[in-house]
């Protein structure tokens, strides 16, 4: 079991709430998805922008010059395989705006 992941939790609710979910009984699993949670909640308003360094995987995946991954939904490849090195873009809640001409695409962030 991640004990970091306990006391981030802990830090973030305090002692109240940590007590009332009773995550000291939570299994793994369980710790793993709120802590998940508790990130993207953090994250949601937070925007980053970037200039796209590179667009891979016919659109499926762009890269920032911030060093980010983003991973575009299936529906909007189409768009995203569009654009191109340095095109600039901002990461609003889960959504890429190409700033010249306010296209969107829908985004989740991604880790390698």
């Amino acid at each position: 079991m991640d004990s970091n992941k306990k006391e981030q939790l802990k830090s973030w609710m305090g002692d109240k709430e940590f007590l009332l979910l009773n995550i000291d009984e939570m299994n793994e699993q369980q710790i793993n998805v709120l802590y998940d949670w508790g990130l993207k909640m953090f994250g949601l308003g937070q925007y980053i922008v970037a200039d796209i360094d590179d667009v891979k995987l016919d659109g499926r995946l762009i890269i920032l010059d911030d060093g980010t991954y983003w991973e575009v939904d299936e529906f909007d490849i189409y768009t995203s395989n569009m654009w191109s090195f340095t095109d600039k873009v901002v990461v609003i809640d889960d959504e890429m705006y190409k700033l010249d001409d306010m296209e969107k695409v829908s985004v989740s962030q991604t880790y390698f």
